[in-house]
């Protein structure tokens, strides 16, 4: 059984699309918890300490059960990047049946590629994006597959802000 801890947003609607596919799949067929929410809009430390101290509940609640923790391998600079690195090292730590998946931008409704489009944020570099789909379907086999690696890191394609931002400009 697959079991999504929130399930919602774009990432969660994606994932449960793919449900059936993988569902007969999970290893041995025991419960995979997919733990995919958090607050990615407020950046302050508390809020990210509150989801970091739910987070390390949750693993410690069940332990005996495998766990998928999907995450970023962003590298910026706030306490988003800082708890979700430090969720990782626990999950690592402390259960023996867990696994993170860290993922590039999504191509979606929300985050920078949609900031990039609305003109709310300046290009800058290079992003690595993914699409739903893909990412969506990476998080579901990485659920389902029996692996060494408990760390795992699905690419996208680094492509630089600005062409980004030229896409958009035309079609609006």
């Amino acid at each position: 059984m697959i079991r999504f801890v929130n399930g919602r947003g774009q990432l969660g609607s994606a994932l449960r699309n793919l449900q059936a596919e993988f569902e007969s799949e999970s290893p041995g067929h025991r419960t995979v918890h997919i733990y995919h929410t958090w607050n990615v809009w407020d950046k302050e430390e508390g809020a990210q300490k509150k989801e970091y101290d739910k987070f390390k509940k949750y693993v410690d609640d069940h332990l005996d059960e495998r766990m998928v923790f999907v995450s970023t391998y962003c590298q910026n600079e706030n306490y988003y990047v800082h708890y979700k690195q430090r969720s990782e090292a626990y999950l690592l730590a402390r259960h023996p049946n867990g696994v993170v998946v860290r993922l590039p931008n999504i191509i979606g409704k929300k985050g920078i590629v949609q900031k990039l489009k609305d003109g709310t944020s300046q290009p800058f570099g290079e992003i690595e994006i993914i699409s739903l789909e893909r990412a969506a379907r990476r998080v579901m086999e990485t659920a389902v597959c029996e692996s060494l690696n408990r760390l795992i890191t699905v690419k996208g394609h680094a492509i630089p802000a600005h062409v980004i931002c030229d896409l958009f400009a035309g079609t609006q």
